[in-house]
Order: structure tokens, then sequence, then C-alpha cells
């Protein structure tokens, strides 16, 4: 019985970080996140990768900007986004980039779009 409890609250955990990895991913293309941070989070040489760091990390970061905090001018842009999230929103983008597919960039620090010529 308590096997069948387990297997339970590991499926109903399983099947929450899927909607959680799906609601992170929808905001993160109509909030337009891409058009900075890239279709694949992938970054370039003026925005930073976002794509498979910490879920941790990322939902600091995500709070910080929302109540106006920066660690840089750069990052205070940042701000005018987050504010309009909610923490549920912060929780399901950290856990989408999180998880995000890995992606194999060679250099991303040689143009804007992360294009190598």
């Amino acid at each position: 019985m308590k096997y069948l409890i387990a297997f339970i609250l590991l499926s109903v955990q399983a099947f929450s970080n899927d909607l959680a990895y799906n609601r992170g991913e929808i905001l993160y293309f109509s909030k337009a996140c891409s058009s900075c941070h890239g279709a694949s989070a992938e970054g370039s040489s003026t925005y930073p990768r976002l794509a498979n760091r910490k879920e941790k990390f990322l939902t600091e970061k995500l709070q910080k900007f929302k109540a106006g905090k920066a660690d840089s001018v750069s990052q205070q842009m940042m701000a005018q986004f987050a504010q309009k999230l909610s923490t549920e929103d912060i929780s399901d983008l950290a856990h989408y980039l999180s998880q995000h597919e890995r992606i194999e960039v060679e250099d991303v620090n040689n143009d804007l779009l992360g294009v190598d010529y």
C-alpha cells in the first residue's frame, strides 16, 4: 500500500513539473524573453544564456528584478519585465529554463545574434 501511495505522489509531482514547464515555455515566448535571450534561451554577446541555469538562481534573480534591484545598469532593464510577473510566473519560468534541453552552442560571443560567421 505504501508503494502505491509513493507511486501516486511521484506521478502527481511529475505531472505538476510538466505543467510548470509548459506554463514557463508559454511565458518565455509570450513575454518576449526570446527576443533578447534567444529562441532557445542560448543568450548572445549582449544578453546572458538562461537555458540550463540553476532554478534557484533564476528564481532569485527574477525576484530581485521584480523588486527593482539590479547588480548593474544593464540589468536594470529587466525590472520593467519582471515587475509584471506573479510569483507563480517566476517559478514557472525558472523551472522551464532550468530544465531546458541542453543547447550545443560553440561560441555566442562572436555576434549579437549568436551566429558564428
